[in-house]
């Protein structure tokens, strides 16, 4: 079965960026499709669809184009085209939803909250704040985790596992060396480029075939590790690795969750193995707040 819903999606998502890098500025993208903070209050649930669609810089689109590519294939293979396509796009409007009711709630929880002008609360409490398709492709990851854990990426994929170890190394390496808060890689490009290179001509020499579950658990771990440690890529990770909301995120992927649980509960399929919900662990683990790592 050809994944055409993963492939329409990612192409969406790149054609939407392209118009927003057309566009230039975000408060052109804001009042063009009407992200601004009353929209829900005035009925235009369309939003939270929309935003879904549109990315801050452009390694987030690629982080984020590569991990739906990842997840979205064997995903889609089980789950068949309309499911898969359905469950991501709500996935995303409920993360965008609670990111916008978590943000409203942090205001009025603020000591000056009372003495805001209510029109400046929908103002800062603007739904571009929830722009990214963080809360669908981690939605996607979990409905891949719990219906196509145990799959082989090289049978996902249709090539060789070494070709599949090797993609899968430089698909989660790429958006952190163009990221802008990668100012160490930025700064020293060969020295990065020859230390980079030992985990590709590594995993392609690697005979070992990885399965979607090992797939998440890796991609996830290295976000966990570059926001434990920012210092390895980021000079500055105090200020370039700020804060983030990660409701949206969340309740994503619960929403998934519940999808995949519905799916194999009706199917009678065989409940996910202990590699996959390791995977989900971990996937869990990358959507707390920052906070709890500089803890760490």
């Amino acid at each position: 079965m050809m994944p055409w819903g993963t492939f329409a999606l990612a192409s969406c998502t790149l054609c939407v960026h392209a118009l927003e890098q057309c566009l230039r500025c975000r408060k052109q993208c804001s009042e063009l499709f009407d992200f601004t903070g009353d929209a829900l209050l005035r009925g235009r649930l369309w939003v939270l669809f929309s935003c879904s669609f549109f990315h801050g810089t452009n390694s987030h689109l690629l982080r984020e184009v590569l991990l739906l590519l990842l997840v979205g294939v064997p995903a889609e293979e089980e789950l068949g085209t309309l499911v898969f396509v359905v469950a991501y796009l709500v996935s995303g409007a409920f993360g965008a939803l609670f990111s916008w009711l978590t943000l409203r709630r942090t205001l009025r929880n603020s000591p000056d909250y009372l003495a805001m002008p209510r029109h400046h609360v929908d103002a800062v409490a603007d739904l571009s704040n929830s722009r990214g398709a963080s809360s669908c492709v981690y939605g996607a990851a979990v409905l891949a985790l719990l219906v196509a854990g145990d799959r082989l990426l090289p049978e996902c994929f249709a090539m060789s596992s070494q070709a599949a170890n090797a993609l899968l190394v430089a698909a989660r390496i790429l958006p952190e060396v163009f990221s802008p808060r990668s100012s160490r890689i930025q700064q020293r490009p060969v020295a990065a480029a020859i230390l980079l290179s030992l985990p590709l001509l590594a995993a392609y020499s690697s005979v070992v075939s990885l399965s979607v579950a090992q797939a998440v658990t890796f991609w996830f771990s290295i976000h966990c590790l570059l926001r434990l440690f920012p210092g390895i890529v980021s000079l500055h990770p105090q200020s370039e690795y700020a804060a983030m909301d990660y409701a949206g995120h969340v309740y994503g992927a619960l929403y998934a969750g519940l999808c995949g649980v519905c799916h194999i509960y009706l199917n009678r399929r065989h409940y996910p193995s202990m590699q996959a919900w390791l995977a989900l662990g971990v996937l869990m683990l990358s959507t707390l707040p920052r906070e709890f790592f500089a803890g760490l």
